[in-house]
């Protein structure tokens, strides 16, 4: 891959990441099991729905589409479970002071 492609692919994640890091901190987002019901939520809403579009009107292989729906949802829901823990033991911190 060249070196444009790896740092297109890096900027592309960091502005999901950041758009995930936006919702859940606005929707009071703490802890693992309600990052992972947001994530999920949002892979079915976005990329599985757009995926599944591919495959019927653009006619993208099934499998090709499957894999792809595969690595969003891994990636959506590292994220949101991520940020959740994260914001968790954020707070956590800011009580015991």
């Amino acid at each position: 891959m060249p070196a444009w492609q790896a740092l297109t692919l890096l900027v592309r994640h960091f502005v999901v990441a950041f758009a995930l890091a936006y919702l859940v901190a606005r929707l009071g987002i703490v802890g693992w099991k309600s990052a992972l019901q947001l994530g999920l939520l949002l892979w079915i809403g976005f990329p599985a729905v757009l995926l599944a579009g591919s495959v019927i009107h653009d006619n993208v292989p099934w499998m090709l589409a499957a894999i792809h729906a595969g690595d969003w949802l891994v990636k959506i829901l590292l994220m949101t479970v991520i940020l959740g823990v994260w914001r968790r033991s954020k707070t956590r911190g800011m009580i015991q002071k």
